[in-house]
């Protein structure tokens, strides 16, 4: 028997299913067009005059009983009235207590706010008052995740925020054009050289989609979120943080492998760190990101000092050894093998949920922080935060992937002390994987445009003219793979695809128990499997990796006007999502003489691993490997990078199992 194709539903269930596009009601259709006004040219005044008038007449001291909590909103006001709060035009960034802090008063404002109607005047009174910083994140953050706002799309973070997605060569080009009336489009090269063998990847760690990912990643699980305060599970949040950023390193040393590097190496808080890197971007006000030299080395804080990381590295090291770690209370939270790795990832970032902060410390946060004010830790020269300071550039700095290497290491050793999985974890009886066949696999830069809008100062004088950054980025052809399976019964079936490396940067091929630490993976569905022989065929436009581009800003104020004129439906997901990794990004470069990468794919019993009553096929709205779910559980149970997250023990090939040989080859154009 012939299996359906895993991307086709009857259209019957299309139309009743959830988790599906449908038109937007009229109310959700204005509360998209007000978010998009709100957002529009944040660091100017706002423009909309009846944004401005709601805003004028808005007095929260006296809407107070409007909010679920209202402390929050007291506190808020409390602090604009005494003039204590940032001030607007300042530089907001997460990793400063007091910065985060009033964010948090204001996010807990917007997401405490009874209805619309309270949130929409709250925010036109925030909008001209609060600094415009924490108004984006915070106001982002609590559309994210109020039911009232689900199905809201957000405008792409390189369009709120274009200064921190490109050069300063770039706006000081537009700013040329603008004055002189001209629409312009403005090429726009990767910071470095070619005598800096770090250049050769900067179009990853550089890339706009990336970094949204990577922002949006952070909004969607905070390091900051109060779960019992909230009452908003995030499901696995301390695992997500775990492997979304081990895929992340994963997926950059096969792109070195591409470009003849190394793999990464993990930096250490006594060494210098050999690579410097300089930005090349500037704040739209408060000067340019900070440079680092090569060959810097870390420096104390004034409340971090590098004896401190280098402690509470041996004490995670000592938990992991002993396979418990010390809570607050004094008593032994054990790590077993299902729930671990989660409590590690709540400990190393740390979240709100993290055992014991002061014993452990916050060595992503701190390591952030570091390397952000590396080059003026005294504050001598009162610097502007680095790029490591924010989640938007973070993975523009090679250094970004060394320190997390240095902490995907610690979560290695939990993971080696594993036991490998056994025959009955990983064989499915009576299902055999006879082939995968998959097109051809080729790569390719192309341009790609910004739009500058948001970048350049209104003025009375000047209109608006067009003017776009034009970069480089990575993409491949779209492909389709078939997997030939047989199978004695009936399954639910769980597929999941893996792609690493073959040879390392000497050339001699890899153990695959050494492979299992680079392993990237590109899909993961659930299918049904009949009796006999079945063809699973799948897109790479469908992996649970990755998300398409993101619609600009002006295609979707079209479309919200549309709507309002009745003249187009609204279309919307309500459990759309902005995180996940760019589907361009799917496929490492590769070379132009081809690249072999073996490719993995393995087959499990789902109805053993599902959490839930939801349909097998239920669309999440996105990216879930990397992403999670918002609003349900994370979707099957194993752990994730099953079966390549423990060490490879003798026997591990089974025929629910397939390996072969993929080629990737570059094109140049």
């Amino acid at each position: 028997m012939k299996l359906i194709p895993a991307c086709l539903v009857v259209a019957v269930c299309i139309a009743y299913c959830c988790g599906v596009s449908v038109p937007a009601d009229s109310g959700l259709v204005v509360r998209q067009y007000e978010i998009l006004k709100l957002l529009n040219k944040v660091h100017e005044p706002n423009r909309i005059k009846e944004q401005i008038e709601i805003g004028n007449s808005f007095d929260l001291s006296t809407a107070l009983t409007g909010f679920k909590n209202p402390n929050a909103a007291k506190a808020l006001l409390k602090g604009y009235k005494a003039g204590s709060l940032l001030p607007r035009g300042s530089i907001f960034t997460l990793f400063n207590e007091k910065h985060r802090s009033e964010m948090i008063l204001l996010f807990e404002t917007f997401f405490y706010a009874n209805d619309w109607d309270l949130l929409f005047k709250t925010a036109c009174w925030a909008r001209d008052r609060i600094n415009e910083g924490q108004f984006v994140y915070a106001l982002s953050v609590a559309v994210l995740h109020r039911s009232d706002t689900h199905g809201i799309v957000l405008p792409p973070p390189y369009e709120i925020y274009p200064h921190l997605f490109v050069n300063s060569e770039v706006i000081h080009a537009a700013y040329k054009a603008k004055m002189r009336q001209e629409p312009a489009i403005v090429r726009m090269n990767f910071t470095g050289t070619i005598k800096n063998p770090e250049q050769r990847v900067a179009y990853l760690g550089e890339d706009i989609g990336m970094n949204a990912h990577h922002a949006h990643w952070h909004m969607d699980f905070p390091f900051w979120w109060k779960e019992h305060e909230y009452g908003i599970h995030k499901d696995r949040k301390g695992e997500l943080f775990y492997y979304m950023h081990h895929q992340l390193i994963a997926r950059f040393d096969l792109e070195r492998l591409s470009n003849n590097l190394p793999f990464v190496e993990p930096l250490s808080w006594d060494q210098k760190i050999a690579n410097g890197f300089y930005p090349q971007t500037t704040y739209r006000v408060g000067g340019e990101f900070p440079a680092r030299p090569d060959n810097y080395a870390f420096h104390d804080l004034e409340n971090i000092k590098i004896k401190d990381m280098i402690d509470y590295t041996r004490r995670i090291r000592e938990a992991i050894a002993q396979q418990a770690v010390i809570t607050k209370s004094g008593e032994y939270f054990y790590l077993n093998d299902s729930k671990g790795i989660e409590v590690l990832g709540d400990l190393m970032e740390p979240s709100f949920d993290s055992k014991h902060p002061e014993y452990y410390g916050a060595l992503h946060n701190y390591g952030h922080i570091l390397l952000g004010q590396i080059t003026d830790p005294k504050g001598k020269f009162n610097m502007p935060p680095g790029v490591m300071e924010h989640f938007e550039t973070a993975t523009r700095d090679p250094a970004f992937f060394r320190l997390h290497k240095y902490i995907d290491n610690l979560f290695k050793l939990h993971k080696d002390l594993l036991p490998s999985y056994s025959k009955e974890e990983l064989s499915l009886d009576g299902v055999q994987i006879e082939d995968v066949q998959i097109d051809e696999l080729t790569t390719y830069f192309e341009d790609f445009d910004i739009d500058l809008l948001n970048a350049l100062d209104d003025t009375v004088e000047l209109e608006d003219v067009e003017i776009k950054a034009r970069v480089r980025r990575l993409n491949h052809k779209p492909f389709n793979f078939k997997i030939e399976v047989n199978s004695d019964k009936e399954y639910t079936a769980a597929v999941r695809v893996y792609i690493g490396p073959k040879y390392d940067w000497f050339g001699q091929e890899i153990t695959l128990d050494e492979k299992r630490l680079y392993m990237v993976e590109i899909d993961k569905f659930v299918t049904k499997l009949t009796a006999g022989h079945n063809n699973i065929f799948r897109k790479s436009s469908e992996s649970s990796v990755t998300i398409p581009d993101r619609e600009t800003t002006k295609v979707l104020h079209k479309k919200v006007k549309d709507a309002l004129k009745n003249s187009t439906p609204l279309l919307v997901n309500k459990d759309v999502r902005h995180c996940g990794y760019p589907g361009r990004l799917l496929l490492p470069k590769g070379k132009i003489e081809g690249m072999p990468f073996p490719l993995y794919a393995i087959v499990t019993d789902f109805e053993q691993e599902k959490v839930n009553d939801l349909p097998f096929d239920y669309d999440y709205g996105g990216s879930i490997s990397y992403c999670g779910t918002l609003g349900h559980k994370y979707p099957d149970s194993k752990p994730m990078g099953y079966p390549f997250d423990r060490p490879i023990g003798r026997e591990f090939y089974y025929p629910n199992m397939f390996e072969k040989d993929v080629v990737i080859t570059h094109k140049e154009s």
